[in-house]
């Protein structure tokens, strides 16, 4: 309740930090942060399998990785299609 009417407050709903999506295996809360998420996480891979690491893995392996990697961010966005649409 408020001091001043007598209505009670509605509380404002909690978007999850940059963090937590980044690191979460469902969707993020919003279309612009999966794609952040996938920006920056499909980087990391490509970084780590062809710069950092170029002689660990066959050249097969490291495309296979990072298309792995691309196909789980579909799944992503896939799975947060209804509940971004729902918000709007």
């Amino acid at each position: 309740m408020n001091t001043w009417t007598d209505e009670p407050q509605q509380p404002k709903p909690r978007q999850r930090s940059l963090a937590a999506d980044l690191m979460s295996l469902g969707p993020a809360s919003t279309p612009g942060r999966e794609f952040l998420a996938a920006i920056l996480q499909i980087g990391a891979v490509a970084l780590l399998v062809f710069v950092i690491f170029p002689d660990r893995l066959p050249e097969l392996q490291r495309w296979g990785l990072l298309a792995a990697t691309a196909m789980y961010f579909v799944i992503r966005v896939a799975a947060g299609l209804p509940k971004w649409r729902c918000r709007r």
